[in-house]
């Protein structure tokens, strides 16, 4: 599982912009996200980088990867 901290993210709006952009890249993700915490955790085989880099280019900060 990768986890991202997505600190834009405001509101189920968001959640979705960043749930489309991750399954962009991998239809088959599963996407889970923490509002409150800004915590967006990915089970994907695809790459951490393509993930990240798919929620930037939606229009979101990464801040980190744990």
């Amino acid at each position: 599982m990768t986890r991202f901290v997505v600190p834009d993210m405001e509101c189920q709006g968001c959640v979705k912009a960043v749930t489309g952009a991750v399954q962009a890249v991998d239809p088959a993700a599963k996407v889970a996200v923490n509002l409150d915490t800004k915590v967006v955790e990915v089970e994907s085989t695809a790459a951490a980088a393509a993930l990240s880099a798919a929620i930037t280019e939606a229009g979101f900060t990464v801040a980190s990867a744990a």
